[in-house]
């Protein structure tokens, strides 16, 4: 079977690349610079200088595409966090800028 004839049905990432997480409900909500470190069709993974709160709904931008989502797990890992979250959809940044 070949399958480079089936296209992926969502949107891939490379680990150890910078991410954007902008915490939502909150205004100015607070903007994160963070690196990504694994990523899956539901979740990912990032490291944080700073922590999260659990339930905290976010944003995630990363190249040209927006993952939103909410933070499922916020562990202290030295003097950074390890963040996890569950996304709920992602989509190019352009689409997410034509429904505002």
């Amino acid at each position: 079977m070949d399958l480079k004839m089936f296209p992926r049905r969502e949107t891939r990432f490379k680990p150890n690349q910078t991410a954007t997480v902008t915490v939502l409900g909150m205004r100015p909500g607070p903007v994160l610079q963070t690196c990504v470190l694994d990523i899956s069709g539901s979740g990912m993974r990032v490291r944080s200088r700073l922590p999260v709160p659990l339930g905290a709904s976010i944003s995630v931008e990363i190249e040209n595409n927006v993952s939103h989502g909410s933070i499922c797990r916020c562990e202290q890992d030295g003097d950074s966090f390890e963040l996890g979250i569950q996304v709920a959809e992602t989509a190019p940044a352009a689409q997410f800028l034509e429904r505002s």
